[in-house]
């Protein structure tokens, strides 16, 4: 399940609004600092990429730190919330600031699911 919309509409399905995301946190690891949460991941390379990391060296592993709006989206990420919830929550919590906060919680979540940092999970 992605949070892409339905059939060109640009509202998520039911389905998508409902499900509920979870940190992997077998792929990652994460952190406060300063208040602001910083996941670690391991770094996907291309061919050359890893060749030339082979050679010169470097880190395997990226930092990605986020900013408040995502990091509280990040931390509400526990499986308990919903997607429809996250962004009720993201317009309580900041409102105007975060706006529009259906579309940055889409993004997002979007992202984060490409690089396998969360899943969706069915919501009950």
């Amino acid at each position: 399940m992605n949070v892409d919309t339905v059939a060109g509409d640009t509202a998520p399905s039911a389905a998508v609004l409902n499900a509920r995301p979870l940190r992997n946190e077998e792929s990652a690891s994460w952190e406060l600092e300063n208040g602001l949460a910083v996941i670690t991941h391991a770094k996907e390379f291309s061919r050359l990429e890893g060749w030339v990391r082979d050679r010169i060296g470097g880190p395997g592993e990226l930092r990605r730190p986020l900013d408040r709006f995502t990091t509280f989206l990040w931390l509400k990420c526990d499986g308990a919330h919903t997607v429809a919830g996250l962004v009720a929550a993201l317009e309580a919590e900041f409102s105007e600031e975060a706006a529009p906060a259906a579309e940055r919680v889409q993004k997002w979540l979007q992202r984060m699911l490409e690089l396998g940092l969360l899943r969706l999970v069915s919501g009950k």
